[in-house]
């Protein structure tokens, strides 16, 4: 499967061509462009025609639809996008299947694993810790787990990516014996107690984007809540936002099976689950582009956490970073040509791709959610700006 490469020069006209091809089936609601899923076209055969009603009041509709029709016509791409504008949604659509063998419709409500979209989740647990004062982001992990063998890593170094901690996928190969049974968070952190491995460097050197560190942060939030971390979550983020599609863990036994899509890895097989899906915080949110929405709005509101708190979260929190790149808490960050932040994530595990990305300064985003994966994911930050009608970044984006 050949990812597509579109450069920025030509990335405007390729975009406002794009949705030309694009299916019927659709509906206008508001200012928003509504699209019913195709349940009968073979996701591997590309579209020779649709139809497709563009909303004047957003010229911006012209563009995602042009993109990722384009990718989805030439099998690149099977999933949900969901972008707003000034507070409002613009596009709405999906593309392609829940299950390739069973052809369902994915739509708004369709439940992807989020993979690293998962963190700021985590990220935000921390912070409502904070305000309860059951715990400081300068605290030093050894606070909640005395035998923790690194006494300098800190709450804060853990957020931002700069503990030295080694990636859990090559430590866990390495001393985890159990490989049969799903690795829970408690005993990542005692095997980290009982063989001691040696930090990548010094804690507070360098960013290094690790996911062991979120991995740490969800057994800080259990000890510090004395609730397990997937319930922590539940009751105080997911059910207070009203994020009724929205869950953590991989037992899909429950009521939101139905709705639960497969995932596909790049010969678009379902690829097999492995004791690391047991870890959470770095990953394990399931959600849908609906209630992903939800979380957006919910965010410029203080339902969840106080302004002040997300406003210190978000501020960047590595001065080695180049590029215009940077990371805060739980999310990366990104400035436009104009100087403006736009904070996102993007993800990958086990057949999905993720991405998130929202903008405060004119209250939009972009919510973009795959099973099926391969290279052409990659290339989706290209258009963002594009989206903001300003002049393309000199280096090549990746997420």
């Amino acid at each position: 499967m050949k990812a597509i490469k579109i450069s920025f020069p030509y990335l405007f006209g390729i975009i406002a061509c794009f949705f030309v091809l694009a299916s019927c089936n659709e509906k206008k609601k508001g200012h928003a462009l509504y699209i019913k899923p195709q349940a009968t076209i073979d996701s591997s055969t590309a579209i020779a025609s649709r139809k497709t009603s563009i909303t004047e009041e957003s010229p911006k509709t012209n563009i995602v639809d042009s993109f990722f029709t384009k990718i989805y016509n030439n099998n690149n791409f099977n999933g949900t996008v969901l972008v707003t504008d000034k507070g409002k949604m613009i596009y709405n659509k999906s593309f392609g299947f829940n299950n390739f063998s069973s052809k369902g419709p994915l739509s708004e409500y369709s439940i992807f694993q989020l993979a690293s979209v998962s963190k700021q989740f985590t990220a935000v647990s921390i912070m409502l810790l904070q305000e309860r004062g059951r715990l400081n982001y300068n605290d030093p992990v050894t606070k909640f787990f005395p035998g923790f063998p690194y006494p300098e890593i800190t709450i804060d170094l853990l957020l931002s990516h700069r503990s030295g901690l080694p990636n859990y996928v090559y430590f866990c190969d390495e001393f985890y014996s159990e490989k049969d049974k799903p690795i829970s968070n408690k005993k990542l952190i005692e095997l980290f107690i009982q063989h001691k491995p040696q930090l990548y460097f010094t804690p507070d050197k360098k960013f290094n984007y690790c996911n062991t560190n979120y991995c740490i942060l969800a057994a800080i939030v259990e000890q510090a809540s004395q609730t397990d971390f997937a319930q922590f979550v539940q009751k105080e983020i997911f059910e207070p936002a009203g994020m009724k599609n929205t869950y953590i863990g991989h037992d899909h036994t429950g009521a939101h099976k139905s709705m639960t899509v497969t995932g596909y890895d790049d010969k678009d097989l379902p690829p097999s689950e492995d004791y690391m899906d047991g870890l959470l915080g770095d990953k394990g949110v399931y959600s849908c582009s609906h209630d992903l929405n939800i979380w957006d709005q919910v965010l410029y509101s203080e339902k969840i956490v106080k302004q002040k708190t997300l406003i210190t979260a978000m501020k960047p929190a590595n001065d080695d970073m180049i590029g215009g790149r940077n990371y805060c808490y739980g999310w990366r960050i990104k400035s436009l040509p104009d100087g403006t932040p736009v904070y996102y994530h993007g993800g990958w595990w086990k057949g999905f791709n993720t991405f998130f990305m929202r903008n405060p300064k004119d209250n939009s985003s972009i919510i973009i959610l795959s099973n099926r994966v391969n290279g052409s994911f990659n290339d989706i930050i290209s258009f963002i700006p594009v989206f903001y009608n300003q002049k393309p970044l000199k280096e090549s984006p990746t997420i």
